[in-house]
């Protein structure tokens, strides 16, 4: 969703003056944006629903930020939530940065497996390289 917005700055960085390049969040940041929006989203559809008015159009509005939430923050390896630590350490390799993101905030959210955390911050080591 965020990735329309920044893909236009990101292509025509010179003709931006310098403090404002500089500002430029990149695709991680604009992902975690996102996901706390979706989160946030969530969070105010449930008090909502508890107000009979509101509480109609929760269900259907609450299906599609949930849908979309899901889309956002899901893995994107395959089985991943079935991986042992090993298989999956090397399931990050070459990941980009918001799927590493997105890798990281499943596993901190379940397992929280030291060697496959450690094994993404050595991906994003690599990657600023």
């Amino acid at each position: 969703m965020f990735e329309r917005i920044l893909s236009p700055l990101k292509a025509a960085p010179a003709k931006l003056p310098p403090q404002v390049a500089e500002r430029i969040p990149d695709r991680v940041d604009l992902w975690r944006v996102e996901t706390r929006a979706l989160k946030r989203t969530e969070d105010l559809l449930d008090l909502g629903g508890r107000l009979p008015v509101v509480g109609r159009v929760t269900t259907p509005v609450g299906r599609f930020v949930a849908d979309r939430l899901t889309a956002v923050t899901a893995p994107p390896i395959d089985g991943y939530d079935e991986l042992n630590a090993r298989n999956a350490s090397l399931a990050v390799r070459g990941l980009d940065p918001v799927d590493l993101a997105r890798v990281e905030l499943r596993e901190t959210s379940t397992k929280n497996r030291k060697t496959v955390l450690k094994a993404i911050a050595k991906e994003r080591e690599e990657a600023t390289l």
